[in-house]
């Protein structure tokens, strides 16, 4: 199943050798007011870039070479700050594209069926796979979820096509991705259908039991078909 830590992102990656991970890939927290347990996820705008400072140099510090992480639509504005003094460059954006949008979601404009993705690397030359057709493109489209089973104990869970597209184009063969803020755990569900080691951290005991339980599931139907 590889390592799940139930604990604080930063205070685990500090205690992590540098280099010890091929790639990171997370979706943090996008300060708009979620519940996520007892986190407060309606920090001052200042505060939580602080954070997300914190945590994106911990990853460059641990990761070999891709962080990959979603910025939020209403900070992708603010990834140079986030960024800065990490190590980490933007290599270059991506997105995933919410296929027959579910519901018209306004807010001050036009409903967004796009949400941004970055790939940084402190490497000059980053690593990635290349890889033919679709997957191997800057943009995935993906059908709209319409009431995601794992939305409810976490409020937005990733798609898992999202996550598998991830971790396939940066995270080499057999490779180990750490995920810090993993949430209910699809990026380690990913990784178990797409043969790669995995380490997630999560400070909230829910989600770690719940990561647990669909990463073994996974593991056990990836199992199956390869027999």
């Amino acid at each position: 199943m590889g390592t799940l830590h139930h604990g604080d992102c930063l205070e685990v990656m500090a205690a992590m050798d540098a280099g010890s991970v091929d790639a990171v890939v997370c979706d943090p927290p996008y300060n708009v007011g979620k519940k996520y347990g007892d986190y407060s996820d309606n920090l001052p705008v200042d505060e939580y870039l602080v954070w997300l400072r914190m945590v994106y140099l911990e990853a460059s510090r641990v990761s070999r070479d891709a962080v990959v992480f979603f910025p939020g639509i209403h900070h992708m504005f603010d990834v140079h700050e986030m960024l800065r003094g990490t190590g980490l460059r933007v290599v270059r954006p991506l997105a995933w594209h919410k296929k027959e949008f579910a519901g018209d979601l306004w807010s001050d404009g036009p409903a967004m069926c796009w949400e941004p993705i970055v790939w940084a690397s402190g490497c000059k030359h980053p690593f990635y796979n290349r890889i033919f057709g679709t997957q191997g493109r800057d943009c995935l489209v993906v059908p709209s979820i319409h009431g995601n089973p794992h939305k409810g104990p976490h409020p937005c869970p990733k798609p898992l096509p999202v996550m598998r597209w991830l971790v396939n184009l940066f995270a080499p063969p057999q490779g180990l991705v750490l995920d810090p803020l993993m949430g209910s755990g699809t990026t380690g569900v990913a990784c178990a259908m797409e043969g790669r080691e995995f380490i997630g951290i999560d400070r909230e005991l829910v989600y770690v039991k719940i990561a647990r339980r669909r990463i073994a599931a996974a593991e056990a139907q990836t199992r199956l078909e390869v027999d």
